[in-house]
């Protein structure tokens, strides 16, 4: 064996009994002990490497989680409050939805006394209308009697007759006549 051997082989030993390895070991299997103790090593040191990593992630989680806390308390009080206000919307959407109806059923109610009311003011326009020729049929046939009783009628220009008061003459007498002779 030669000095660079010899040194490897004590060192690679050293290494092995530190780790517990106490078998034996041969000088032909020394270049495949020695890569797979530098991958043990390799491995070792990542595994630690990850622990450290794992517990600094950990520590950093829970900061979030305290970071995140008021946001969480506020997100929770949103969803409340959206929550009532979506009740609130409803109840109010329900009664919109009811009193709506209730103004559709009196605007059909109102909509039928108005059409009753026209139909009822139409009869009584005709009535009118019918009052209305029957008088004048009636004030014809008055003047028509006046005008035989020698009352006054007077003919206006649209050809209209009027009775007037009848006028009688007056006298005034001052002193009697005197007598003839």
């Amino acid at each position: 064996m030669t000095t660079t051997a010899e040194r490897k082989y004590i060192n690679i030993r050293k290494r092995l009994d530190q780790l517990g390895y106490r078998l034996t070991l041969t000088l032909e299997c020394l270049p495949l002990v020695e890569k797979l103790l530098r991958d043990l090593v390799h491995t070792t040191e990542s595994l630690q490497q990850s622990k450290l990593s794992t517990v600094k992630a950990e520590k950093e989680s829970s900061n979030f989680d305290f970071v995140l806390e008021p946001y969480k308390l506020e997100n929770a009080r949103l969803s409340r409050e959206n929550n009532e206000l979506y009740l609130e919307l409803m109840i109010q959407r329900e009664y919109s939805n009811q009193h709506i109806k209730e103004l559709k059923t009196t605007l059909k109610k109102c909509a039928r006394e108005t059409a009753d009311l026209k139909f009822l003011n139409d009869q009584y326009v005709h009535k009118l209308r019918l009052l209305e020729k029957e008088s004048r049929a009636k004030n014809e046939k008055i003047q028509k009697l006046q005008e035989k009783n020698l009352h006054a009628v007077a003919q206006t220009p649209g050809g209209k007759k009027r009775s007037i008061a009848f006028r009688r003459q007056h006298m005034q007498i001052d002193e009697p006549v005197p007598p003839s002779e």
